[in-house]
């Protein structure tokens, strides 16, 4: 390490550190002369490593406590979303196309990589759902059938997209057609599919799972194009 340099090579290990799981998430930093010994640099530079991290979002600097690897918050994706999304002016039916291309993918492959365990949780959620629920508690569940369903990939990361385009799209669907005449048997609906999409998972019938997740999806459309219409978005 030589230069002007020594403070982002320090800042990169340090952050490769965290990738790597060796610092956790809400775990305090060694100490500035900790540091300064083990990475064989002056404090300046700890100093000024701690800053580049700082700055990056990976570690919160407590006056007199010292410095802790920050919490990972998965809304932190909807909101850098968000803010994607009104920059370039994007509509609602933009949202919903791209929600509906990454459910079509999470549940080709929740076909092919769901296990029994999978299934068990899909189905106490879908037992729940049966229940005479609110719309607010539908939701609720709603979100955590669609989130179990992204973990059946065994991938996290659809986990968090699913999530982020659930919160944009059909959250504040159901919210408005709650109240109006127009929001008829969508819930039972819905219902339906899940249901109809465990049992294609169980059968492993990607074909069958396609049909049934745009069916779901243009039920949604559809209530958008309603709202539209009724001059409610």
């Amino acid at each position: 390490m030589i230069g002007n340099l020594l403070y982002f090579e320090v800042a990169l290990e340090i952050e490769n550190k965290i990738n790597a799981g060796i610092y956790e998430e809400g775990e305090k930093l060694p100490s500035e002369r900790e540091l300064t010994r083990d990475y064989n640099v002056s404090r300046n530079v700890i100093r000024q490593a701690l800053t580049i991290l700082r700055e990056k979002g990976l570690i919160t600097i407590k006056p007199g406590k010292g410095a802790y690897i920050t919490k990972i918050k998965d809304t932190l994706v909807t909101e850098t979303l968000k803010r994607v999304i009104d920059k370039y002016d994007s509509s609602i039916e933009d949202i919903q196309e791209v929600r509906r291309e990454l459910e079509l993918l999470v549940i080709k492959l929740a076909v092919k990589k769901a296990s029994s365990d999978n299934v068990k949780e899909l189905k106490r959620i879908c037992k729940q759902m049966d229940g005479d629920i609110s719309t607010s508690s539908f939701l609720e569940w709603d979100l955590k059938f669609h989130k179990a369903l992204a973990s059946s990939t065994q991938n996290p990361i659809f986990s968090v997209l699913v999530n982020s385009f659930f919160d944009m799209t059909e959250h504040s669907t159901f919210l408005l057609t709650n109240y109006t005449s127009s929001f008829i048997n969508v819930m039972e609906k819905a219902q339906e599919h899940h249901w109809m999409l465990i049992e294609s998972i169980e059968l492993r019938d990607v074909d069958r799972a396609i049909l049934v997740m745009k069916e779901h999806m243009n039920l949604f459309g559809e209530e958008i194009n309603l709202l539209k219409i009724d001059k409610l978005i």
